[in-house]
């Protein structure tokens, strides 16, 4: 036949290797290896990485970016013809980011460059057919991401979906801020919501023991991080399958953290904290702690949210709101809301408005429902679009009819800075109520905490100047050098020659065999990468002592994690 019907030639068999590796792996993971390139060198690739969704997985990507950092990969956010591997680490809350990860994964594998998919994705729909070509690291599996890579730059194709372990937290780390560590304290809930793809990925809930969060957090302040947030699918569940009450574990967190280090507790949903509410108001009232909390209500009705398994009424969740914003004087609560659930009317949708105006959240995500596959909502009927986007667009019109922040309009404020902003002209901070404050622009701020006079004020945020820098303790650690890569001022990055990802141009690339100089770079491409901690660099180094509104979510007061993906 004509060469262009012939069939593809047939993989080859997998080297010994290859099926030796193969042979460790464990019965519950779902891994397939096939087909080796000859001759690639690990570990000096260069890697392109992109991460999409909540806190969570926001996590999970410093944590890969980190491992690949301290085994010699190149990490980098410039999509470019020196890219060798691309890892997409996906998120699944919504149609739109899975989506979106699709048409990455398609635009990579049109380069010929190897591709490995990670998140809740693959994790939740392993059997996509966009994905079976493809490697894939599972939400349980990021601790082996080195050697999915690994294998993927050789040509093979290897799928690790365990659900069994829990990666440690002590793992080497990039973070998308240097001063801003993510600490996981589960992974998994236990609720079982119907229109939510996530927990398919997740799985029910794993909790992390307090100790191994109380240590990860005191090992991140020694490397200068100025904000930890506590991340899960819902906090409220925390310790409910190891016996440990949330209180313990707020308790050892916020009883280990210096001046100058604050906290943001992370998104729980309301059937499980309204047994903590007492102790979550103390946490919350501490002076190292964000008054800041987010609670998705989803809906205003109680029918539908019967019909969206939640477990809980909004007579719960009004119960819960009142108290903290009694008992904790100055909170922000966030919220999200999905619009157009299959089973929700119009008097029902009137419930959410009705829910905004009493409580004016000074943050909501608003949502569109999306059917995600193999979901139970999926097979409900739907809602015709044109209503579905009407009552998101009459409910993004209720938040914006009401502003949150002009009662802080000329009062001085204490302020914790933490990033530059978009706009060239400003740092960011957060008030102790999280709001997001901006400051005429000085790198020096950077993780520095300062008083600050509110000069006026905006639906997103304030605008202050600064009357003072609070002094820091004298045994407070600061950032390491690592804080010159990753938080440099505009002007430093056009006048430096040092690559920084997404900044500036990449060196000259070359790719050389094996060799002593190739071998021992590790040490020098980990000592680039921007925000890798220290323990990240003595394993590079054989020390045996060893992150639209907006699109970097993990860093903006104005973005919580939505839809019940994690936060």
């Amino acid at each position: 036949p004509p060469a262009s019907s012939a069939p593809p030639p047939r993989r080859s068999r997998p080297s010994k290797e290859v099926y030796a590796k193969q042979s460790t792996v464990s019965a519950a993971d779902t891994d397939r290896i096939s087909a080796s390139k000859d001759g690639i060198v690990p570990g000096v690739q260069t890697v392109y990485m992109k991460t999409q969704g909540c806190a969570h997985n926001v996590s999970d990507g410093e944590y890969m970016a980190g491992l690949l950092a301290a085994h010699g990969y190149t990490i980098t956010q410039v999509w470019d013809e020196n890219v060798d591997v691309f890892l997409f680490n996906s998120c699944t809350v919504k149609g739109p980011s899975q989506d979106s990860f699709l048409n990455m994964v398609a635009k990579a594998k049109s380069s010929g460059a190897a591709v490995v998919a990670a998140g809740c994705v693959p994790q939740g729909d392993p059997d996509r057919k966009e994905l079976q070509d493809l490697s894939v690291v599972g939400a349980r599996q990021i601790h082996r991401v080195v050697e999915v890579v690994e294998e993927a730059a050789k040509g093979n194709v290897v799928r690790l979906l365990g659900q069994r372990v829990r990666p440690a937290l002590d793992l080497p780390k990039i973070r998308r801020n240097a001063l801003v560590e993510i600490v996981p304290i589960s992974m998994g809930c236990l609720n079982h919501c119907t229109y939510c793809k996530t927990k398919h990925a997740r799985g029910d809930l794993v909790s992390y023991l307090p100790e191994a969060i109380v240590a990860r957090v005191q090992d991140v302040i020694k490397e200068g991080v100025r904000e930890l947030w506590l991340s899960s699918e819902d906090t409220g569940a925390y310790g409910r399958d190891i016996n440990v009450s949330l209180a313990t574990m707020l308790d050892g967190v916020v009883g280990c953290l210096p001046d100058g280090v604050m906290l943001r507790v992370g998104m729980t949903n309301p059937p499980h904290i309204l047994a903590h509410m007492e102790a979550v108001a103390r946490v919350l009232n501490h002076p190292r702690v964000f008054k800041f909390l987010h609670i998705p209500v989803q809906c205003g009705s109680n029918r539908v949210l019967a019909d969206m398994k939640r477990e809980y009424t909004v007579a719960d969740f009004e119960k819960l709101a009142d108290y903290l914003l009694v008992q904790v004087p100055g909170i922000t609560l966030a919220t999200d809301i999905i619009c157009g659930f299959p089973t929700e009317t119009e008097e029902d949708f009137q419930g959410s408005l009705d829910l905004m105006a009493k409580y004016k959240f000074p943050i909501v995500n608003i949502a569109q429902f999306y059917p995600r596959p193999a979901t139970v909502a999926a097979k409900m009927q739907k809602l015709a679009s044109t209503v579905v986007k009407d009552r998101s667009r009459r409910t993004t019109i209720a938040f914006e009819a009401y502003r949150t922040w002009d009662h802080l309009v000329g009062q001085d404020i204490r302020v914790w800075v933490i990033e530059f902003g978009k706009d060239p002209d400003y740092v960011v901070g957060h008030s102790e109520g999280y709001t997001q404050v901006l400051l005429p622009r000085d790198g020096a701020l950077l993780g520095r905490s300062v008083l600050a006079h509110v000069m006026s004020a905006s639906k997103w945020s304030v605008k202050a100047e600064v009357l003072s820098v609070f002094p820091e303790p004298a045994d407070l650690p600061q950032v390491s050098t690592s804080r010159v890569a990753v938080l440099p001022s505009p002007a430093a990055i056009s006048a430096s020659q040092t690559y920084i990802p997404g900044k500036n141009s990449r060196p000259a690339k070359t790719h050389s065999a094996a060799s002593p100089s190739t071998q021992g770079s590790a040490g020098a491409q980990v000592a680039a990468a921007p925000g890798l901690t220290d323990s990240a660099r003595h394993s590079a180094r054989g020390d045996p002592s060893a992150e639209e509104k907006p699109a970097n979510a993990a860093h903006a007061a104005s973005s919580v994690d939505a839809a019940d993906g994690g936060g």
